[in-house]
């Protein structure tokens, strides 16, 4: 069949499109490089510059099966279906690239940068750990989470293969953390980094938590817990676990600056909700005060806990029995070897033998923390030490503090842990032809999904005109 003109055009409009988005993900890989404002993040440009790649490979190969010289009715279709995974490719790649693209505003890439070093710092700390002990996780050791920012009361993590509703549930390439925009104005809110990277270990690790259920549920029953009390911990278990990966991070200060984060009205805090995945905030303070007291840092224990008591009272009868369940609970998730967690020896490890923080640890912290509300830079610290003696120093400064004083402070702890920014790209993830195969079939996978998931809808005569 002779090609129809209208064909041929249509035909070259598809290629053009088809090409733009390549050009695009050269001039991302190109901003990654060394010296270049996307340096640091090169980690996860990498690994989605191949999933995206992996995209636009597929819609070449639908663009070379097209004839416009061939059935027209067929063309037609098959030009339509292309059409379809170009929007889709661009619905999955503008989820990353307005987190990227932020990276590019004045007003928040020292934040940003700021924000994805305590990310890399928590998620190294703990992986560089997995490694020295020759545990090999089934992908491999891969990127740190990249941090966007989102108009929410609290950060959110989307860890690796998680589906965030805004891809209709399409599991992710990378881990995503989203912190609220105004948490930025405060480094030592950026601590909640840590708990959030608890959640992405979590699932990078093998899923821990899904491993810890029986020992939680062991743990309880030796206890004489009822069995229903005993599927409440299991519920929280993993936001039990981000937390105290957090603590063991980042120290008390952590525990410190998520108090703060939930300091809401007292029917709140002491509502005990049989769904929520969180433990109630009045019961999620003990938890965590729990485990300060357990590294033997009691008078930070006892300091938190006499301050939550003044605000919301004593336990009392509606949260006094689950306060001898706390330890068992702690012990199940921090001290039980996992098959996970197996090294090359066939040894098993458990979390508590990945992450420590010492007296050494927060006696350094305490001293940053004075420097800090000085105005001068600490000695050498771990960047996420240095958000913790950030959350120490304003602890200190709050209550008779003026806003300059505070502000001070933010600028210093800023600047601090820019220095602490490694001169070269952080490590890449992207290392074995396991990993690749994965994000392929992630690829090739979201390109299925219908379009009218996403809330596209074709116009009809009537609207198109």
């Amino acid at each position: 069949m002779v090609p129809v003109p209208e064909l041929i055009a249509n035909y070259h409009i598809l290629s053009r499109r088809i090409a733009s988005l390549p050009s695009e993900l050269d001039a991302w890989i190109e901003w990654a490089t060394v010296g270049n404002t996307l340096e640091k993040n090169f980690p996860q440009i990498e690994v989605l510059d191949h999933f995206m790649r992996r995209l636009c490979k597929l819609n070449e190969d639908s663009l070379n099966a097209l004839d416009p010289g061939g059935d027209v009715n067929v063309f037609l279709g098959s030009a339509l279906d292309l059409s379809d995974s170009l929007v889709k490719s661009h619905i999955i790649w503008d989820f990353f690239r307005d987190r990227l693209g932020l990276r590019f505003v004045p007003q928040f890439q020292q934040s940003l940068l700021m924000a994805d070093l305590v990310s890399c710092d928590c998620y190294k700390t703990v992986m560089d750990r997995a490694k020295a002990l020759r545990i090999l996780p089934q992908h491999g050791f891969r990127e740190y989470p990249l941090i966007g920012l989102a108009a929410e009361f609290f950060p959110a993590t989307w860890p690796r293969g998680q589906r965030p509703p805004a891809l209709q549930n399409h599991r992710l390439p990378i881990p995503v953390i989203d912190l609220p925009w105004d948490h930025l104005a405060s480094p030592w809110e950026l601590l909640t980094i840590a708990h959030e990277v608890g959640h992405d270990v979590d699932e990078d690790l093998g899923r821990l938590t899904r491993a810890l259920l029986p020992a939680v549920a062991g743990q309880l029953s030796q206890a004489k817990t009822p069995l229903e009390r005993i599927v409440q911990w299991q519920t929280w278990t993993s936001e039990i676990l981000a937390d105290l990966v957090g603590i063991l991070l980042t120290g008390p200060a952590f525990a410190g600056v998520l108090a703060a984060l939930l300091t809401w009205p007292t029917d709140q805090v002491r509502h005990i909700s049989s769904v929520d995945e969180h433990p109630p905030p009045y019961l999620r303070v003990f938890i965590n005060t729990a485990l300060v007291r357990r590294l033997g840092l009691s008078q930070s224990a006892d300091t938190l806990e006499a301050s939550w008591k003044a605000l919301y009272g004593e336990p009392g009868d509606d949260f006094s029995s689950y306060l001898p369940e706390v330890e068992p609970v702690i012990s199940a998730i921090l001290d039980t070897p996992l098959d996970a967690l197996r090294d090359r020896d066939g040894r098993r490890h458990s979390l508590s033998a990945l992450i420590a923080f010492t007296h050494d640890d927060q006696a350094r912290v305490e001293k940053a923390a004075a420097r800090l509300a000085a105005g001068a830079l600490p000695d050498h610290l771990p960047i996420r030490h240095v958000v913790s003696a950030s959350q120490v120093a304003f602890e200190r400064m709050a209550e008779a503090a003026h806003a300059a004083g505070l502000e001070m402070l933010a600028r210093s702890t800023r600047q601090a842990i820019v220095d602490l920014s490694p001169p070269v790209q952080l490590d890449a993830g992207l290392a074995s032809r396991r990993v690749r195969q994965h994000l392929d079939g992630l690829a090739r996978a979201f390109l299925e999904l219908p379009l009218d998931d996403f809330g596209i809808h074709y116009p009809t005569a009537k609207e198109s005109r």
